[in-house]
């Protein structure tokens, strides 16, 4: 389906999306103390702003994503998670693949990507090199992300610090100005940008980042991979990345905090 298309369909599906949106409130604090057996209620979502900037800026398709999310391993409530956020392929035809976290694992959300713009129920999108969450300019939940100090080994992670700065997404301003990623290759500035860096291929930077969950509860995670998980060394060691590469199929640490 073409932009063009696409656009035309966001259009008619505008008012409903925003009209749905207006009529639920703000997105607030939990009502309660959430548990690992019972989270608290997830919070109201609203209308997510600069919506038509962010179709055409960041290429928001109406066709859901056939990627896979599938455990590759878990051990003691730590998951180790494969996402293909290929899209279809470079040209990207298809919408990220939406998730949500749960104690069984990673669940895959088949939403599409402006239908996305007015749904709660993922938390995490991969598409590419980029990563969003539900919060804020990309979506109409309370996701919330931190990033912790350069260095931080993410087993030491073993519990909330007040003194993190949760932050949702704001890679467009309040008048839709557009804030890209630092290596100008106009994908948004996202919360989880960091997770790489571009020597000539994409790195591993090792950075430890732990969400906010719209229910309450805390999650910490680490990209571990973008490329398969050898071109991923060779890659991460020298600069250069050996072909086949096996790109944008993602692999991620995760775990619930207390």
């Amino acid at each position: 389906m073409s932009l063009g298309n696409e656009k035309k369909q966001w259009g008619k599906r505008r008012w409903v999306i925003l009209a749905g949106a207006l009529a639920l409130g703000a997105c607030g604090p939990a009502d309660s103390t959430p548990t690992e057996e019972k989270p608290a209620p997830r919070c109201e979502t609203r209308a997510v702003g600069c919506g038509e900037q962010s179709i055409d800026k960041l290429r928001l398709r109406t066709v859901v994503s056939t990627g896979e999310i599938r455990e590759e391993g878990t051990v003691e409530g730590e998951f180790h998670t494969y996402v293909d956020g290929r899209a279809g392929g470079t040209d990207s035809p298809q919408s990220y693949t939406y998730a949500r976290f749960t104690k069984q694992g990673l669940e895959r959300v088949p939403v599409d990507d402006q239908s996305a713009l007015a749904s709660g129920d993922w938390d995490i999108a991969f598409r590419r090199y980029v990563i969003r969450t539900n919060g804020g300019v990309s979506g109409p939940s309370c996701t919330t992300v931190a990033e912790l100090p350069k260095g931080t080994r993410f087993e030491t992670v073993t519990a909330v610090d007040g003194a993190w700065d949760f932050r949702a997404e704001d890679y467009y301003s309040e008048t839709c100005e557009f804030t890209g990623d630092e290596w100008g290759l106009g994908s948004p500035a996202t919360r989880t940008g960091t997770f790489w860096g571009y020597e000539g291929c994409l790195q591993m930077t090792g950075a430890v980042y732990v969400a906010r969950l719209a229910d309450g509860r805390h999650v910490k995670l680490q990209v571990t991979a973008y490329y398969d998980p050898e071109p991923q060394k060779v890659c991460d060691a020298t600069g250069s990345v050996p072909q086949p590469s096996g790109a944008a199929q993602f692999r991620v640490r995760w775990a619930f905090l207390p």
